[in-house]
Protein backbone atom coordinates (compact mmCIF):
# COMPACT_ATOMS: atom_id res chain seq x y z
CA UNK A 1 0.00 0.00 0.00
CA UNK A 2 1.42 3.37 -0.97
CA UNK A 3 1.76 6.33 1.38
CA UNK A 4 -1.09 8.11 -0.43
CA UNK A 5 -3.34 5.05 -0.06
CA UNK A 6 -2.48 4.80 3.64
CA UNK A 7 -3.37 8.46 4.16
CA UNK A 8 -6.71 8.05 2.38
CA UNK A 9 -7.51 4.93 4.42
CA UNK A 10 -6.59 6.74 7.63
CA UNK A 11 -8.72 9.77 6.72
CA UNK A 12 -11.69 7.52 5.93
CA UNK A 13 -11.37 5.67 9.23
CA UNK A 14 -11.01 8.89 11.22
CA UNK A 15 -14.05 10.36 9.49
CA UNK A 16 -16.10 7.35 10.58
CA UNK A 17 -15.25 7.79 14.28
CA UNK A 18 -18.12 9.34 16.23
CA UNK A 19 -16.72 8.99 19.74
CA UNK A 20 -15.23 12.31 20.88
CA UNK A 21 -13.01 10.63 23.48
CA UNK A 22 -11.51 8.29 20.89
CA UNK A 23 -10.87 11.23 18.56
CA UNK A 24 -9.10 13.13 21.34
CA UNK A 25 -6.96 10.08 22.10
CA UNK A 26 -6.05 9.72 18.44
CA UNK A 27 -5.11 13.38 18.23
CA UNK A 28 -2.99 13.05 21.36
CA UNK A 29 -1.22 10.04 19.83
CA UNK A 30 -0.49 11.94 16.63
CA UNK A 31 0.81 14.94 18.55
CA UNK A 32 2.94 12.65 20.71
CA UNK A 33 4.75 11.50 17.57
CA UNK A 34 5.92 15.05 16.86
CA UNK A 35 9.41 15.73 18.13
CA UNK A 36 8.49 19.03 19.72
CA UNK A 37 5.41 17.78 21.56
CA UNK A 38 5.29 17.25 25.29
CA UNK A 39 2.90 14.75 26.85
CA UNK A 40 0.72 16.44 29.44
CA UNK A 41 0.06 14.10 32.35
CA UNK A 42 -3.44 14.31 33.80
CA UNK A 43 -4.05 14.50 37.55
CA UNK A 44 -5.43 10.94 37.49
CA UNK A 45 -2.27 9.68 35.77
CA UNK A 46 -0.07 11.49 38.26
CA UNK A 47 -1.99 9.92 41.15
CA UNK A 48 -1.70 6.46 39.59
CA UNK A 49 2.07 6.83 39.21
CA UNK A 50 2.41 8.10 42.79
CA UNK A 51 0.32 5.18 44.09
CA UNK A 52 2.42 2.68 42.12
CA UNK A 53 5.67 4.17 43.43
CA UNK A 54 4.39 3.96 47.00
CA UNK A 55 3.36 0.32 46.48
CA UNK A 56 6.84 -0.50 45.16
CA UNK A 57 8.49 1.22 48.13
CA UNK A 58 6.27 -0.74 50.51
CA UNK A 59 7.04 -4.04 48.80
CA UNK A 60 3.47 -4.40 47.57
CA UNK A 61 4.44 -5.99 44.28
CA UNK A 62 3.71 -9.26 42.50
CA UNK A 63 6.12 -11.36 40.51
CA UNK A 64 5.58 -11.76 36.80
CA UNK A 65 4.89 -15.47 37.34
CA UNK A 66 2.16 -14.69 39.89
CA UNK A 67 0.55 -12.15 37.59
CA UNK A 68 0.65 -14.52 34.62
CA UNK A 69 -0.96 -17.24 36.76
CA UNK A 70 -3.67 -14.84 37.89
CA UNK A 71 -4.37 -13.82 34.29
CA UNK A 72 -4.64 -17.46 33.16
CA UNK A 73 -7.07 -18.19 35.99
CA UNK A 74 -9.11 -15.10 35.20
CA UNK A 75 -9.32 -16.02 31.51
CA UNK A 76 -10.69 -19.47 32.40
CA UNK A 77 -13.80 -17.88 33.95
Amino acid sequence: MSTAELKIDLINQITAIKDKVRLKELLQLIKFQEESSVYITSDDEKQAVLKARNEIQNGEVSSDADVQKEIREWLKK
